[in-house]
C-alpha cells in the first residue's frame, strides 16, 4: 500500500527559540511515523525583527527597547524555561554566548537557496544550531557561505550570492503569504495548505494531526479478481 503524503510548511525565523524546538518536535514525529506517510517538508520564512540592523543589536537593548524594561527581569527565567525544553529534544541552547539580535534578511535567503539545491532541511538545522548553541553570527556572510557549502549547497552556487539579488524577492514574497494567511507569530506549520498548527507542540500532538488529514486505510480482504500494473489479471 502506498505511504500517505503529507506536506508541511515550517514558518520560522533562525533567531526564535522556540522555532529550533518546535522543528524537532516535529522531526521527532516524523521519524516515528515515516513507515506511515511520505512528508514534504519545506521552511518558510518570518522575520521577527526586520529593522534589526544589518551589524546587529546588543540583544538586552532590544529587549528592553521592544517590550520595556520590565522584561530585562524576566529574560534568566524564560531562558531556564527554554534550556529545559531544549534539553528534552537534544537541544544545548547557549544563552550565555547570545549577546546580539542578529537581521536574519541573509539567513533566509541561504535556506531558500538550500530549498532549490534539496539540503533545505540540513541548512536550516545548521543555522540553528550554529546561532543558539555556538553563538555565532547569522549575518556574517563568510559563515553563511560556509555552513552553506558544508550542508551540501554547492560552492558555485554561493559565488556572489549575497552580493547579488537572487532569493530577495522570494523571500519577501513567501513573508507577505505569511502574513496574508494571518501569521503573526512563529514557529507556525501548515499542513496540506489548509490546516494551521502554533507554537512548539509536543511530538504527540502532531501525530494527532497526522491521523486527522491523512487518516489509515484499512484493507479489506476479498477473493475478487484484480489487475496489478504488470498486467498480472
Amino acid at each position: 500500500m502506498n505511504k500517505q503524503k503529507i506536506k508541511i510548511d515550517i514558518v520560522s525565523d533562525i533567531n526564535c527559540p522556540w522555532c529550533y524546538v518546535g522543528e524537532q518536535r516535529l522531526n521527532k514525529a516524523i521519524a516515528e511515523t515515516n513507515k506511515k506517510y511520505e512528508f514534504e517538508v519545506s521552511f518558510k520564512p518570518f522575520e521577527l525583527n526586520p529593522n534589526v540592523p544589518q551589524e546587529g543589536m546588543d540583544r538586552l537593548e532590544y529587549f528592553r527597547n521592544n517590550y520595556g524594561p520590565q522584561i530585562l527581569t524576566q529574560i534568566e527565567s524564560m531562558n531556564q524555561r527554554l534550556k529545559s525544553a531544549g534539553a528534552a529534544d537534544g537541544i544545548e541552547f547557549n544563552f550565555d554566548k547570545l549577546t546580539t539580535v542578529n537581521n536574519t534578511f541573509n539567513g533566509h535567503r541561504l535556506i531558500w537557496l538550500a530549498g532549490q539545491c534539496g539540503v533545505q532541511e540540513q541548512v536550516a538545522n545548521a543555522l540553528f544550531y550554529s546561532y543558539f548553541t555556538e553563538g555565532l553570527n547569522m549575518n556574517d556572510i563568510a559563515l553563511l557561505t560556509e555552513i552553506g557549502i558544508a550542508n551540501g549547497i554547492p560552492a558555485e552556487k554561493l559565488e556572489g550570492f549575497f552580493s547579488g539579488e537572487a532569493g530577495k524577492k522570494e523571500v519577501r514574497e513567501m513573508e507577505q503569504w505569511a502574513q496574508s494567511a494571518g501569521i503573526t507569530g512563529v514557529p507556525a506549520f501548515i499542513i496540506n495548505d489548509k490546516y494551521l498548527i502554533s507554537g512548539a507542540q509536543p511530538a504527540e500532538t502532531f501525530h494527532q494531526v497526522f491521523a486527522q488529514v491523512a487518516p489509515a486505510l484499512e484493507e479489506i480482504v476479498t477473493e475478487g479478481g484484480s489487475c496489478d500494473i504488470n498486467g498480472n489479471c
